[in-house]
């Protein structure tokens, strides 16, 4: 595989790292200098987006954003915003990663969406995922990840309390009933 953009990375049931454990994560983009992505199953729960929206400079003011959840994007700079978003909305903030799928790292996008030209399909993320180079090569043959194609459908349409399992099962794995350490053989 030349390239893991537009990629899910699956957490393996022995990657122990809180900031991993059972993640999905999106790969935004991947080059010979590094990999970035986006954890795409985890909805900060205790989060309220009025105040997070207020921290990241964005003036809520009386017409809400249609905003429900923010979402954990990853251990790497978590007061950075993301918005990954249908590919349909294409102004020059916006970076494709595929046919279907675009990020934001301008958060002009919010006031678009606010204001009813925004894109029809969105998340806002904190922080990202991150390796160096090669680094998440390594761990894909260490056996840490699984790789499936990332579609927006999976990303937006399944629900994130079950993405983990759902998309290890593209594999034929019951992903919840493993256990064990990871590694090569």
């Amino acid at each position: 595989m030349d390239s893991l953009q537009n990629h899910l990375l699956v957490a393996m049931p022995h990657l122990a790292d809180p900031s991993f454990n059972k993640s999905v994560i999106y790969i935004c983009d991947h080059s010979p200098r590094g990999t970035m992505g986006l954890v795409v199953n985890r909805p900060m729960t205790s989060a309220k987006v009025a105040m997070i929206l207020n921290a990241l400079g964005m003036d809520i003011g009386d017409q809400p954003l249609p905003l429900k959840e923010v979402y954990y994007g990853g251990p790497v700079q978590p007061g950075l915003g993301f918005v990954l978003h249908s590919a349909e909305y294409d102004r020059e903030v916006s970076n494709r990663i595929s046919d279907d799928l675009a990020l934001s790292t301008n958060l002009d996008v919010l006031e678009d969406i606010r204001n009813g030209i925004g894109p029809a399909r969105y998340r806002l993320s904190l922080g990202y995922a991150g390796w160096g180079e090669d680094q998440v090569e390594r761990e894909i043959a260490n056996g840490d990840w699984l790789v499936i194609p990332g579609t927006a459908e999976f990303i937006f349409d399944k629900p994130d309390t079950t993405k983990w399992e759902q998309a290890a099962s593209r594999f034929g794995i019951e992903i919840a009933e493993m256990g064990g350490q990871g590694g090569a053989a």
